[in-house]
């Protein structure tokens, strides 16, 4: 029974909408499935307060969602993790999603991928920096992928700090991709202007 219970939650993702108001199943469930291209049809379970559970056919299917993310219904972020435990919701924790992040104004001796990865860190834990087929990271910017706290206002800026006293710290613009609607006073997801 616990093998087949755990190769159930293995093809699972548990995901909760950030959305104060609740959530309409049949307006997601539709939704999901016309924006999700899968090889098989995903199942979708609401699990209350504005948590679902998501059963893939495929594990390849599962991938491609998590790495695609982050995922939007309604303006609203929906904060996607694996089950944990036996799958009990209650212990899921939602308090991170994974975003792909540009940092502009780098100077151009610090566009390296060990420096994206020191620059990232400052923003959460880095899971990829995209390089060229060199592996460099030459461009306008930085871009990488880093798993974002986002119980915690979003960083819009980053200093770097220079060696000297007369030397300025070096101010990096931070933009987040596919960011959902948040009020960009404090920062925080799923706190709204409205609200």
């Amino acid at each position: 029974m616990k093998a087949k219970g755990e190769k159930i939650v293995e093809g699972c993702l548990i995901g909760k909408v950030l959305n104060r108001r609740g959530v309409s199943f049949e307006g997601l469930k539709f939704a999901m499935q016309k924006v999700w291209q899968t090889s098989r049809e995903v199942k979708i379970e609401s699990l209350g307060d504005n948590v679902f559970m998501f059963k893939f056919g495929t594990e390849s299917d599962k991938r491609s969602i998590m790495m695609g993310g982050p995922c939007h219904f309604d303006r609203a972020l929906i904060v996607l993790t694996e089950p944990v435990g036996i799958g009990d919701v209650k212990k899921q924790n939602f308090s991170h999603t994974s975003f792909w992040v540009q940092i502009h104004d780098v100077p151009i001796m610090c566009m390296s991928k060990e420096m994206a990865v020191e620059l990232g860190e400052v923003i959460g834990k880095v899971e990829e920096v995209d390089t060229d087929a060199a592996g460099e990271c030459f461009g306008q910017f930085l871009r990488m992928r880093i798993s974002v706290d986002i119980t915690k206002p979003l960083k819009k800026l980053i200093e770097l700090e220079q060696e000297g006293e007369e030397e300025e710290d070096i101010p990096m613009r931070v933009m987040y991709g596919r960011l959902p609607d948040f009020y960009f006073y404090c920062g925080r997801i799923g706190h709204q202007y409205r609200e």
